[in-house]
């Protein structure tokens, strides 16, 4: 069953099929995509469309290419939404019986479900995934005993003796591979079957440090794990709305940064748990994190911006308006000269910083310039940044609401509805039931009915 995910069907004619993968690789090259970025997209597209068991890599893009495989009526789909082309002009054969076919529901309490999302990923990760492959069990066990849809399963090294033995003989650079892989994959997979994985992973890095090291490779590996964890912090908190899961992660990545000497990890690790600290209404905890952030920044300058946005959020929310100015201050600032920044922390990109900063305004009563880094932050977003696009939807929808243009406040909001009835996203739920509540009494149920389905299917 899994193996579908994997496979293109064949069944074309021989010219149909040489066509189509002769205009194939021209689009691609075209666009300026690289077959593993042209994977990519294609999953992110399918997820879109409600299709969360896409598992397209490179390999499988170049096979199409080669004319190894054929493409199925699925793919061809995607492709041609992609290029934003007919079959016919991509060469290949039109697929109308499949193309408004509905896609299947995910049933997410499923371990089926589960499995299906988590082996697509794996599959995109290509052959270094095997480190992380044989830890899955173990976290389907634990994802199944917690629904009670299974009782019991097998020992991973049992039953994938193989996996197991690839686990035990990672490297540091099999660990950095597949980190690289995540943050490609952040902003398109699906992140309760990412977070199988990176749970998978901690696991695995942390084994390893068990073992035998170089003092240059125990370091290697600390680093990795700091990295790896706080991305499973962030995929627990924000995603899936598990705030004592998040905590945890975010204390082994302090931990471990702090014993590589990596400030950056470390730093970035307390950010985001004051940012969790923040979002569950303990503004004591959060600065006091950001107390302990700032003492890495010195050393890590490049996350000072970043951390006095949610600085000045906090003393926002507290009504602290001189204080919230001051951080604003601090925080309104482009990077240190030089600054590169590191791997996998996509909150200091610029366009991140000026939405942080957008929100930061907003809470402060600042509506100009809260407007202006909105609408800048959201033009310079990539499309793949649904996180971040849904946030500054929802902040700009408040802003509009506040500046008494309800048409304009919902539009953004059920834009905002729209994406994350697509992917789920915790945080996102939050700050769109924070918005709904703001405008009871102030609309008829038509203009507000696309926001109370989506909370509506969410509580269920």
């Amino acid at each position: 069953m899994l193996a579908n995910h994997f496979e293109g069907v064949p069944g074309m004619t021989t010219a149909e099929d040489h066509a189509g993968r002769l205009r194939l690789r021209e689009l691609r090259l075209a666009a300026g995509w690289t077959q593993q970025q042209l994977a990519d997209k294609l999953v992110y597209l399918a997820w879109t469309r409600g299709d969360r068991h896409a598992g397209v890599n490179a390999d499988m893009v170049a096979k199409w290419e080669r004319g190894v495989k054929g493409i199925s009526p699925r793919y061809r789909i995607l492709l041609c939404h992609l290029f934003g082309v007919t079959p016919e002009q991509l060469g290949l054969a039109p697929s109308a019986r499949l193309a408004h076919q509905p896609q299947p529901a995910c049933d997410r309490e499923s371990l089926l479900s589960m499995v299906d999302d988590a082996a697509a990923l794996l599959g995109q990760l290509g052959p270094a995934g095997t480190v992380v492959a044989s830890g899955m069990l173990s976290a389907w066990h634990k994802a199944a005993v917690g629904r009670r849809t299974m009782l019991g399963m097998l020992d991973p090294a049992a039953t994938d003796p193989a996996g197991h033995a690839r686990m035990m003989t990672a490297t540091v650079a099999d660990f950095e591979q597949l980190a690289g892989r995540y943050d490609e994959l952040y902003e398109t997979a699906d992140p309760a079957a990412l977070s199988h994985i990176v749970t998978a992973h901690v696991h695995a890095a942390g084994q390893a440090l068990c073992r035998e090291n170089t003092a240059a490779d125990r370091r290697g590996l600390l680093r990795n794990l700091a990295r790896v964890a706080t991305l499973a912090g962030r995929l627990a908190a924000d995603d899936l709305g598990d705030p004592m899961s998040a905590r945890g992660y975010y204390a082994e990545a302090v931990d471990c940064a702090r014993e590589a000497g990596d400030d950056e990890a470390a730093g970035t690790a307390f950010g985001h748990a004051a940012q969790l600290a923040r979002a569950g209404g303990q503004p004591a905890a959060a600065l006091a994190h950001l107390a302990a952030a700032s003492v890495h920044a010195e050393r890590a300058p490049g996350l000072r911006p970043w951390l006095a946005g949610i600085e000045a959020a906090v003393h926002a929310d507290r009504g602290e308006g001189s204080a919230a100015r001051a951080a604003l201050a601090r925080a309104d600032v482009p990077a240190p000269a030089g600054h590169r920044t590191a791997p996998g922390q996509p909150d200091h990109r610029r366009a991140h910083q000026v939405a942080v900063l957008g929100h930061a305004y907003l809470h402060a009563g600042d509506q100009a310039r809260s407007r202006k880094h909105l609408t800048a932050a959201l033009d310079h977003l990539p499309a793949t940044a649904r996180r971040a696009r849904v946030l500054l939807l929802l902040d700009l929808a408040t802003l509009e609401l506040r500046s008494g243009d309800l048409p304009a406040a919902c539009r953004h909001a059920t834009t905002a509805a729209g994406l994350l009835d697509r992917v789920p996203y915790a945080t996102g739920t939050i700050r769109l039931r924070a918005f709904r509540e703001a405008t009871t009494g102030q609309a008829g149920p038509k203009i507000l009915r696309v926001i109370d389905e989506h909370l509506a299917h969410a509580a269920a």
